[in-house]
């Protein structure tokens, strides 16, 4: 499991501001700058909650068969668009 979340999903690590802002670009395609910031945080996600959490959202139909990077990926996307948004992301809990 990684570092980042504890069982429960809750997030427990820190996305840096910068991470938040390269990532949320409006406009422009964002997924070099996440994939990048996934690997320089080694941002990794409890495969099992990523995907009932992802699921919520309804967007993707292969969950099931995504790379364990993909889905961090996702998630690390959506939490930096909340971090924007609202100023807070308490992780893989819907």
């Amino acid at each position: 499991m990684s570092n980042l979340f504890d069982r429960y999903g809750n997030f427990i690590g820190a996305i840096p501001a910068e991470c938040v802002a390269e990532c949320t670009r409006p406009g422009k395609d964002a997924t070099p700058f996440v994939d990048a910031w996934r690997k320089r945080l080694d941002f990794q996600v409890p495969r099992e909650l990523a995907v009932k959490y992802l699921d919520d959202f309804g967007a993707w139909d292969d969950l099931d068969t995504a790379p364990d990077d993909t889905l961090a990926e996702r998630i690390l996307w959506i939490a930096c668009g909340d971090l924007q948004e609202s100023g807070e992301w308490h992780g893989l809990m819907r």
